[in-house]
């Protein structure tokens, strides 16, 4: 890849500008109360797995045993999802901000550098969450917040990304990936983006694949020393 003007951030949110304590538990839970109130097979369920792994098992076994149409599988996918906006949406209530993040974008603001969020989440619970921790400030416009629901392949596709990036008006090589978990590095190495990761005890440093990293307790001013780097770099 070679060295481009650092023009844009693209942010997780969860974990890296926000602490979001989601009920992961009743997320599965209603989960699985629909897909076996939709004929999946109630032992093949387990509050143990994630949604998105059971949605995509539950969704072949539609396809391919109970032969539903996609009219079918969509409003099921659409009756978790909405089951599950509504977890998060209490969980963006008492959103809080990471410490010392607040830094990284107001240095964004004062470099010009255009700033945006791919997120798992809703766009509309990120705006709750963002709002909640007080930098709503730095997204004055809404369309650079990118959820789950403005896409239909989610990260660490590199659809998720494009989103972005195309409202952005910018290419990878002029943005760097910034996330606490190693699908967010993995976008950015998919698409082609400098990256780095804000690693925790959660995901510790040697499941990330970027030599940039910062902690997540503790990302400044090191996280500003990376991004001074690419700028620098960039312009030799």
């Amino acid at each position: 890849m070679g060295l481009h003007g650092l023009h844009g951030l693209l942010l997780d949110l969860d974990g890296t500008l926000i602490q979001f304590q989601i009920d992961y538990s009743q997320c599965r839970e209603k989960t699985i109360e629909i897909l076996e109130e939709n004929g999946y097979p109630k032992d093949e369920l387990s509050i143990e797995t994630f949604v998105l792994k059971m949605l995509g098992k539950a969704t072949h076994y539609f396809e391919q045993t109970l032969r539903y149409s996609d009219t079918q599988i969509n409003a099921i996918k659409s009756q978790v999802d909405g089951e599950i906006a509504k977890v998060e949406y209490q969980a963006a209530l008492k959103a809080q901000p990471i410490p010392q993040m607040e830094k990284l974008l107001k240095y964004a603001q004062e470099k010009n550098l255009k700033t945006g969020i791919i997120t798992l989440n809703t766009s509309k619970n990120a705006l709750v969450s963002l709002n909640r921790a007080n930098l709503q400030q730095y997204f004055t416009d809404e369309t650079l917040i990118v959820g789950r629901d403005q896409t239909s392949n989610h990260k660490p596709h590199v659809d998720h990304a494009h989103t972005l990036l195309n409202r952005m008006h910018l290419t990878p090589e002029q943005v760097c990936v910034i996330g606490d978990h190693p699908s967010d590095i993995e976008v950015a190495n998919n698409i082609g983006a400098r990256s780095i990761a804000v690693v925790s005890p959660k995901h510790p440093r040697e499941e990330f694949k970027t030599p940039y990293f910062v902690q997540q307790n503790n990302p400044y001013p090191k996280i500003i020393e990376i991004l001074e780097s690419f700028r620098i770099k960039s312009r030799e």
